[in-house]
């Protein structure tokens, strides 16, 4: 009975970490926070003291200039990486197919007896089972991952410089 919680940590854990890779790019924000509060203020009208509405406004131009940016990038890297996301879901769909195959199977033999030899016999299928697929899930993330390596090595640089004109911008504003 002790041994239960571990193997089904296990097996959640190991399809949350194949899920992963597909999931993160499903959202396409790649983990960034969004730190345009200072904008949103601006363009809410509540503008810090000391700053002409002249600086305010050209703040308001400069967030409004990268928030285009970024979202270009953003698009721009949506669309370069779809066809390579969409291979990546087909190559896994199947393989996620026999995990679930497998673990219902497993489910199925142990619920009436955890002690019975069917259900050894369904633990052991399982377990070869994530390990058949491991190599296979590997190849399928290093396809995506060199895939869409360049796209978002090019969404980066986008999002980099747009940051920089940003603070240049930004810094230009509050020197008049």
């Amino acid at each position: 009975m002790t041994t239960r919680l571990p193997r089904l940590l296990l097996a959640v854990g190991l399809l949350f970490a194949l899920a992963l890779p597909s999931a993160a790019l499903a959202h396409g924000r790649h983990h960034e926070r969004d730190r345009s509060h200072g904008c949103r203020a601006v363009e809410n009208g509540r503008v810090p003291r000391g700053l002409t509405a002249a600086q305010a406004q050209a703040i308001a131009t400069a967030c409004a200039t990268r928030a285009t940016a970024v979202k270009a990038a953003d698009d721009a890297f949506a669309a370069a990486t779809t066809s390579a996301r969409d291979a990546y879901r087909a190559t896994v769909a199947p393989l996620n197919a026999q995990v679930r195959a497998a673990f219902d199977a497993k489910r199925a033999a142990c619920r009436a007896d955890r002690r019975s030899q069917a259900c050894a016999n369904a633990r052991a299928a399982f377990r070869s089972t994530i390990t058949a697929l491991a190599p296979q899930y590997r190849a399928a993330r290093a396809t995506l991952r060199s895939a869409v390596g360049p796209a978002a090595q090019t969404r980066a640089a986008a999002v980099r410089a747009a940051r920089q004109a940003f603070r240049a911008a930004v810094r230009q504003a509050l020197a008049a």
